[in-house]
């Protein structure tokens, strides 16, 4: 069990790509691709600038790989956090314009759909904690209701859930891809 590989897919470039925020006013373009070189190498970068040409405070780098965007990710959460010309700044997963409108809003609970009648709390937990370097809070199989089962039948899986994992980066990294293969299931 993997993530769908995406090569060539504009998803794809969202999981190379990030929103910095907090930026000083004078950050050059210059500086701002230098440091986050130092985690993968940086195929596109942008201060986002007023009419005068100062910094608005935001901007986006896209790396070569996802790996760079992770590595990156990750030395935020490993407290060493990111500082950019001497300014201590935020930096998360850019999110799609086009995403839904919750997505845009920090979560840690996820819809998942399209499950098999067999896959289990087990095999979607152990999907996102061995792909995605996360913790998974908890899993919630929706089951079918007892009184509309045959006697002596258990409730089955009705193919949906939902997934909490306390990792807000892990969460956005997860969403962003928007569809997962897992025992042989296409997640959404």
């Amino acid at each position: 069990m993997a993530p769908r590989e995406q090569k060539g897919d504009p998803k794809e470039e969202a999981l190379r790509k990030l929103f910095v925020g907090g930026l000083s006013r004078e950050t050059s373009d210059d500086a701002f691709k230098a440091y986050f070189n130092t985690f993968g190498d940086v195929v596109d970068h942008i201060v986002i600038k007023d009419n005068s040409g100062y910094s608005k405070g935001f901007g986006f780098v896209t790396f070569a790989t996802s790996e760079g965007a992770d590595n990156c990710i990750r030395a935020k959460n490993n407290n060493e956090g990111h500082s950019v010309e001497g300014k201590v700044v935020e930096v998360k997963r850019a999110i799609p314009r086009d995403a839904d409108p919750e997505q845009r809003e920090k979560n840690t609970k996820m819809f998942v759909g399209g499950l098999n009648k067999s896959t289990t709390e087990q095999t979607i937990k152990d999907y996102f904690e061995q792909n995605f370097n996360c913790t998974v809070d908890s899993v919630d199989l929706i089951y079918e209701r007892k009184d509309t089962c045959a006697p002596g039948q258990e409730p089955r899986p009705r193919g949906f859930g939902f997934v909490t994992i306390n990792d807000f980066d892990a969460v956005d990294h997860i969403c962003v891809m928007r569809h997962h293969d897992t025992d042989l299931t296409e997640l959404s």
